[in-house]
């Protein structure tokens, strides 16, 4: 009968395992349709953030949706996966993806206290709901989580899930992964933190938020005693030192004050890299992006330029500096920018690297670039290319230019009557002369005898994209043009006719490092070596001894070349200059165009940045002259008549010519008859031009 009744009872038993097996079967297949395979899982790789380097491999920035940087789980110290197992899965090197007896303890407790109160997700099922973005509370997302939990312990070892778990888990502050919360919360690497701050990282997953010590400490280091009280238990860590730990306060990393650096130009590399890979692509694979920029230098050109606006600020008196700008925007939801604002940009003359870039004083206030996407009137800083086309039109620095009153009465405008900025003229001039003095009329003549589409080519050859009417006024630099291709176009005069294509990414790699994309250097002759020489010599003598010599003032020692500009009522102000390896151009004005006051010129405005920039490229070195191609002569010429200089002229200089348009004829202005200059040895400066003159005196006596 026992036997019987034994019998009975085991049938039953039989027969409920079948069924409950069965409806595991059932449950288990009908959630699992719509799982993702094991090849997704096999083949999963997580959002990764993009990398920006400067030339020297330094990191200046990152780009990201979720903040992560991918660790192997041999670089994550000891101290931290005893912390995070301890607190989150204390057997999880014994379970098989779910707790059984885990989810039974939290159900209970959950049921006394009418509320739930405990968790039983393992780090398993809290990696699939991460993984796969399941965050919706049911009872089905439970089911589908434990599902998923089992297939990844399947395909995974015990140590890559807690290596893709603690890659993929969130910590807040928008740092997904331990590395990068390591370096949020504490400025370091993940394998440089303490046991202590090992602790503290371990318990925020739980509940990011609420234990964040970026938003409440206190509860954040109670977690923290938690977590280590957890690891006592656990047999990994002793009494004492959770004790002495517990007992030692907590030193969070400093953020990162004020604006984030180099900011404008890496708004620039996110823009050409979203337009080439995608948004999805930058802020997702991990690429790794190399640019051009020169950390040192870029600082240089932030800093000094803010330091010069403010000083300008405070000797003008603007109605509206960036700091009273600030005051404002705390107590208004939007102001309209209104202080004065400055862009600066710095290009490696035979490569066309990009190597500083600022393109206006707060990036947070506006992600405006005034050094690439913004176009203004360049006043006189244009005018080189009205010369050039004179030179390649047979000019010479030499040739006397007429510096007279003047009336154009052009079709379908009112009478153009160029004036000078010093409200005189000087009548005949040298053109050299009305280069470095910056005189309007004389340049609406010359381009007057050349016409304006033989400068509209030459602008456009050497690097100017924008588009440029064929107007006469153009020789006072009226037709807008970006700093970025006004400066790369003076680049091309620094390379002896030689444009390089502006450059700022260099190369882009993978997640997995391979090369996506390496950028090639790009030179063309647009420039004869002889004609580049030329109105680089005359753009010495504007800073040697014209409007841009206030940069021999400030210290600036090395050979360099360059122009000032200055529009109509003090608006636009321009410093764009250059040596044989570098041309760096900077712009100054207000974003909508007003006066920034009267003789706030290129020299005033634009000149002290440009200066400090300069002298920061050859902080460690020394400048080498301009090189000297063959086909060039010298001679020392009359400043008066621009013939050669006779003995008693009054004022003579030494002259650069293109072969064969040297002048062959003596000054008849000046004296009568006396030795030609051309028949004296070479002659090296002004000194040596006068001594000669003394001798010349003496034999004639």
């Amino acid at each position: 009968m026992e036997r019987g009744r034994f019998a009975i009872v085991a049938k039953i038993t039989l027969i409920v395992a079948v069924f409950l097996l069965g409806a595991f079967v059932g449950v288990y297949q009908y959630f699992a349709r719509d799982l993702p395979s094991t090849a997704r899982l096999e083949n999963f790789e997580p959002s990764l953030k993009t990398q920006v380097f400067a030339a020297d491999s330094s990191l200046i920035g990152e780009l990201y949706q979720q903040n992560r940087v991918l660790i192997p789980l041999e670089d994550i110290p000891e101290h931290f996966t005893d912390a995070i197992i301890a607190i989150e899965d204390r057997k999880f090197y014994s379970h098989w993806g779910i707790d059984l007896f885990g989810i039974l303890r939290a159900t209970i407790r959950n049921l006394q206290a009418g509320e739930i109160v405990q968790g039983a997700s393992t780090i398993t099922q809290q990696l699939a709901r991460n993984l796969f973005t399941m965050f919706d509370v049911s009872m089905t997302r439970k089911i589908k989580e434990a599902i998923l939990a089992l297939k990844i312990e399947r395909t995974y070892s015990k140590d890559e899930i807690l290596e893709m778990y603690l890659n993929q888990i969130y910590f807040g502050s928008g740092a997904y992964g331990v590395e990068a919360a390591a370096r949020e919360f504490f400025r370091k690497g993940v394998k440089d933190l303490t046991i202590g701050e090992a602790a503290l990282l371990a318990g925020l997953p739980k509940n990011p938020r609420d234990y964040s010590p970026h938003l409440n400490l206190d509860r954040a280091m109670q977690r923290r005693e938690t977590v280590l009280n957890s690891m006592v238990d656990a047999g990994k860590l002793e009494r004492a030192v959770a004790d002495s730990v517990a007992s030692t306060p907590i030193k969070l990393g400093e953020a990162a004050a004020g604006e984030q650096f180099a900011a404008y130009f890496l708004e620039h590399v996110r823009q050409y890299l979203e337009d080439k890979y995608g948004a999805d692509r930058i802020y997702n694979d991990g690429l790794q992006v190399y640019t051009t920029l020169d950390p040192y230098l870029q600082k240089v050109a932030e800093d000094s330029m803010e330091t010069h606006l403010k000083r300008i600020e405070a000797a003008r008196r603007y109605d509206q500096t960036k700091e009273k700008y600030e005051t404002l925007r705390e107590e208004e939801e939007e102001v309209k920018l209104e202080y004065v604002q400055s862009a600066v940009i710095a290009i490696e003359v035979q490569t066309g690297y990009v190597r500083a870039m600022v393109g206006g004083r707060s990036f947070k206030h506006s992600n405006w670039n005034r050094a690439v996407q913004a176009k203004r009137q360049p006043g006189s800083a244009f005018k080189p290319f009205i010369y050039i086309a004179a030179i390649e039109n047979g000019y010479t620095p030499a040739d006397i230019v007429l510096d007279a009153p003047i009336v154009l009465d052009l079709p379908n405008c009112d009478v153009y009557k160029p004036r000078n900025f010093k409200e005189r003229f000087d009548g005949e001039i040298t053109m050299r002369y009305a280069l470095n003095k910056s005189i309007n009329v004389a340049a609406v003549r010359v381009l007057l005898s050349l016409g304006p589409a033989s400068a509209i080519s030459a602008a456009h050859r050497m690097g100017v994209k924008s588009p440029l009417d064929p107007v006469y006024s153009l020789a006072l630099g009226t037709e807008e043009v970006s700093l970025l291709e006004i400066t790369s176009a003076y680049g091309t005069i620094a390379a002896g006719g030689v444009r390089a294509e502006p450059i700022v990414v260099k190369s882009v790699f993978d997640r997995d490092g391979k090369l996506l994309e390496e950028n090639p250097i790009y030179r063309e002759e647009v420039l004869s070596p002889q004609t580049s020489f030329m109105i680089t010599s005359m753009l010495e003598s504007v800073v040697n001894e014209g409007t841009g010599r206030g940069a021999r003032l400030m210290g600036l020692m090395e050979p360099v070349a360059g122009k000032t500009g200055t529009t109509d009522e003090y608006t636009d102000a321009w410093f764009v200059g250059f040596t044989p390896e570098i041309v760096v151009g900077v712009w100054t004005g207000f974003d909508i165009k007003k006066s920034m006051g009267k003789n706030m010129t290129g020299a005033r405005a634009s000149l002290p940045t440009w200066t400090e920039v300069m002298k920061a490229s050859y902080r460690d070195r020394q400048g080498e002259p301009f090189p000297e191609p063959e086909g060039i002569v010298h001679r020392v010429v009359c400043e008066e008549t621009g013939l050669l200089a006779m003995s008693r002229c009054k004022r003579a200089r030494r002259e650069v010519f293109i072969d064969g348009t040297e002048p062959q004829r003596a000054c008849d202005h000046c004296a009568k008859e006396y030795t030609l200059r051309r028949s004296l040895p070479d002659l090296g400066d002004l000194d040596d031009l006068r001594e000669a003159d003394r001798k010349l005196l003496d034999d004639d006596h």
